[in-house]
């Protein structure tokens, strides 16, 4: 059964998006944020963290009892220290994207044999999720599709975790294209990702945008969502914690828990 007030650790808190995303469940009353994770935290954090939870740089220094660990780092990091979090008895949400599809299975795997919950939700936003949704809806439809994304300029990942799964949605959804399967071109066509070109844009002052572009004889439809503040993620993420501790093994997408 899941905790009424599941506690959890926050591994990426002094990044942009964990602090906002720190800060935001710090605020709730369904969750317990009892301890934060970033390796600034041994010194003087850019970004302080939340009052009164546990403040350390690393994992192995959290003391505190917790049964969720919500990941926010980047990939090399969030590789490193899953396994030892998933030994320890925490479910985990994993909100950080460009890992391996297979060091993903092998993850599940490990929270399988340890009867452990892992979520991997590339976007914690409401709007994302039915954005992707409805992208999914219109493919049944509107076969031929382009995305295009653009997010800070800090972000090391491009397509983006969100750009994928769209683009995985969609393939999944849609029946053939009016020209047949898409080859490799031009780089200023994006790159293919399930035969669905994906344009990435990193500027500053953006924070996280998508729209996927649907056409047809006559016609054009844009599905876009745009996360103006990283406080939207908040919500999406207390709702992976409650989902997390539900079932066994890997699932994708915050859609799978809502």
């Amino acid at each position: 059964m899941s905790p009424a007030q599941p506690r959890i650790v926050l591994a990426g808190a002094t990044g942009r998006t964990g602090n906002a995303v720190a800060h935001g469940l710090a605020a709730r009353d369904d969750v317990q944020l009892v301890a934060c994770v970033a390796p600034s935290l041994s010194s003087a954090p850019t970004r302080p963290v939340p009052a009164g939870t546990q403040a350390v740089a690393s994992l192995a220094e959290v003391t505190v009892e917790a049964e969720v660990l919500v990941d926010l780092t980047h990939a090399d990091a969030a590789c490193d220290t899953l396994p030892a979090a998933l030994e320890r008895g925490w479910h985990v949400v994993l909100g950080t994207t460009g890992i391996a599809a297979e060091e993903l299975e092998r993850l599940g795997t490990q929270a399988a044999g340890l009867q452990r919950g892992l979520l991997y939700a590339p976007n914690f936003a409401i709007g994302a999720v039915l954005m992707m949704q409805f992208a999914q809806q219109a493919a049944r439809w509107l076969p031929d599709a382009e995305i295009i994304e653009m997010h800070h300029e800090a972000k090391r990942d491009a397509p983006s975790g969100t750009a994928r799964r769209t683009a995985e949605l969609v393939r999944v959804a849609r029946g053939p294209r009016s020209e047949g399967p898409l080859q490799p071109g031009p780089a200023a066509r994006g790159d293919l990702v399930d035969d669905i070109p994906v344009h990435s844009l990193r500027l500053p002052g953006a924070v996280a945008h998508q729209e996927v572009i649907f056409g047809a004889a006559g016609e054009r439809l844009t599905i876009r969502h745009d996360a103006l503040d990283r406080a939207c993620y908040a919500a999406g993420v207390a709702a992976a914690v409650h989902g997390v501790t539900t079932y066994v093994g890997l699932r994708t997408g915050l859609e799978s828990v809502l």
